[in-house]
């Protein structure tokens, strides 16, 4: 458990600082921690089945988030960046700013899935949802508020794409939790539709 929370606290201290370093994060509230994953595919345990498999093997991050996209979630600079996600690896990523007090950062994961977020942790909270038709978990860190939220989508066994909310003003930060986190939803149902594009 202290591994995991080093390996996220070297994210969250970068991605919420976009300002010092420009990968995606996960910081947060608590909210609900699901049942821990039972062992086998990514989509055991309180994981919907996922509906097809999309391998990012050689997805380019900075590709996922279109100019209309883009626009949409009021962004404008897509920047390639290496990521430290999730531990083991580092994984390729794009890092997505603008100029209204927040970024975004979508990652590749191909060494672990997204039943390493609810697999239990001291430090974060893994909550369960859908985004579009895939299982996903919503990751945030525990014992705060105004934090990065990321949503961690099971894309293919052994693989995540992984889409983290960045506020970096006060503004950004005093907005609800579930504001932020769903502004990572809003960005991660973005990255899924055109990586379902892409296969």
């Amino acid at each position: 458990m202290m591994m995991r929370f080093s390996k996220l606290a070297t994210v969250l201290i970068c991605a919420a600082a976009v300002s010092a370093c420009t990968i995606g994060g996960e910081k947060g509230n608590p909210t609900t921690a699901p049942p821990t994953a039972s062992s086998g595919s990514d989509s055991a345990g309180s994981l919907p089945a996922r509906p097809s498999s999309l391998k990012v093997d050689s997805v380019d991050a900075c590709k996922l988030l279109t100019a209309d996209h883009m626009k949409q979630i009021g962004v404008e600079v897509a920047t390639p960046r290496q990521m430290d996600l999730v531990i083991g690896q580092k994984s390729p990523g794009c890092r997505y700013s603008g100029v209204g007090g927040f970024g975004y950062t979508v990652g590749t994961v191909t060494h672990n899935g997204v039943s390493y977020w609810i697999e239990g942790s001291g430090n974060t909270d893994g909550k369960v949802i859908k985004v579009a038709d895939f299982g996903a978990v919503e990751i945030t860190l525990k014992g705060g508020t105004g934090f990065d939220c990321s949503v961690a989508i099971d894309v293919a066994d052994g693989q995540q794409l992984m889409v983290s909310y960045i506020p970096t003003t006060t503004t950004e930060k005093n907005k609800d939790q579930s504001v932020l986190c769903g502004n990572a939803e809003k960005a991660a149902g973005f990255a899924l539709a055109t990586l379902k594009t892409l296969k």
